[in-house]
Order: C-alpha cells, then structure tokens, then sequence
C-alpha cells in the first residue's frame, strides 16, 4: 500500500475475512482493549488503547500500539479496566516509524497481566478477500468501555498517484489511538488494524467534498514478521 501524500490534507489528527456481523452477545464479558499512559516531565500525559498479542510467553505480555502514542523517552503504564497495571519494560517502534503513516506503530512489552477474559490476538495477518465494504469490524464503543461492541464498515480511499488509505466510519475519539478493530472468524477473535487516527480532507475521492474518516493500519504480512521479530529477540 502507496503512503498517503498530503495533496488532500487540511489536517491530520492523530487520535490516537468475515461478511457478517459477529453476535454482540458474543463479544460481552471480554476485555479487548487495555489502557495505555505515558506520563513525564512537563509534557501532558498521553492516553491511548491498545490490544495485547497472544504469544504464549509465561512472564511477559506484548501488545501491538499506534506509535505516536509512546514516547520511548518517558516512562508508560498498562492498565486494565479493573485498576489492574503492569509498567512497560521495552518500546521498539517499526523500521522507518513516522507518525500518520503505515509505519506508526511499535510493540511494547509488560509483565503478563491477570486481566479476566482478556483477549490475545493470534500473530497472523488479516486477509482482505472480496469486497472490502462487506467485510464488518469491531470497534470500542467508546473511550472507557473495554468491549469491542461497536459495528463498523471499512471503506478504501483512493488518491491521485495510486494512493490508498483503508478508513473506517466508526466513532472514534482522542485517545483511541492504536485501538484494534477486529473482526470474528471461526468463533476466534482477530486483529483486523489498528485506528492511527482520522484523516481531515478539503476534497474527500468518497464524498467530493471535505470529510473527515478514521483509518487504520492493517494487520499486515510484513507487519506481523517484524513483530515476531521482536517478540523473539525480547521474550526473557
């Protein structure tokens, strides 16, 4: 996926295959999305969401996060919506990281969590087969819920150039940043992106006029490698 150019752009506010449906009553009672704080010097704190991976490490807990979201200069908490918290130990943003763009993520690393019903997403990438409006995803339901119960569409924008972006018309606010939008298949939940931020456009390719769209970063092939990579170089 061709990076976003700025030809459109009046702002861009970080705030940071399954066609059907999944039952909400199948997501209640799961936590999937954990509070992230990063707090230090005179700075303000910053808040965002993130969603832990399932790695099978008895000690540790990795989870994947927007990468303007944690300043690997001053220190962050993960906590959960019981009043649980786990200090993070290890930032490792991606190669070439820049803020806004496919690379804004990075993995950080915790002391495992004891989160009830905590979900763990599977290290594999998310497959985009058909048509990309039929594919429906789960999204937090607002800044203080931990369930994904929000049912939301994807949508791709096309620029000049040959430039995409994959956005999303879920309700997102600030501090929802590198929050999962995840989807069910075969009764396993999974990571489908995570939110970067929304996307402030004079002339939308959607609408032909200004619009404003939340997008995300998908759970790509090339992202789940690299992430593997740090998980195995970080696992002790």
């Amino acid at each position: 996926m061709k990076r976003l150019h700025n030809w459109s752009l009046i702002l861009l506010a970080l705030i940071g295959c399954q066609t059907t449906s999944p039952n909400p009553e199948e997501l209640n009672g799961f936590t999937h999305v954990l509070r992230l704080e990063c707090v230090g010097g005179n700075a303000p704190n910053l808040q965002s969401r993130i969603g832990a991976l399932d790695t099978n490490n008895p000690i540790y807990d990795f989870a994947l996060v927007a990468g303007h979201a944690v300043p690997v200069e001053r220190p962050c908490v993960v906590k959960d919506f019981f009043g649980r918290k786990s200090n993070v130990s290890l930032i490792r943003l991606a190669d070439g990281y820049k803020s806004g763009e496919d690379t804004d993520w990075a993995i950080i690393r915790f002391k495992k969590i004891k989160t009830p019903n905590l979900v763990r997403y599977p290290l594999e990438p998310f497959e985009i087969n058909g048509p990309l409006n039929e594919i429906r995803v789960r999204f937090a339901q607002a800044f203080a819920l931990p369930e994904n119960t929000q049912d939301c569409r994807l949508t791709t924008l096309e620029f000049p150039n040959n430039t995409q972006r994959i956005s999303h018309d879920c309700r997102a606010i600030a501090g929802q940043s590198g929050s999962p939008l995840t989807t069910i298949v075969d009764g396993k939940h999974k990571l489908v992106g995570l939110h970067v931020g929304h996307l402030w456009m004079l002339d939308s390719p959607e609408t032909r006029r200004p619009d404003r769209k939340g997008y995300i970063n998908v759970f790509t092939s090339d992202m789940v490698a690299d992430i593997k990579q740090v998980i195995a170089r970080n696992s002790n």
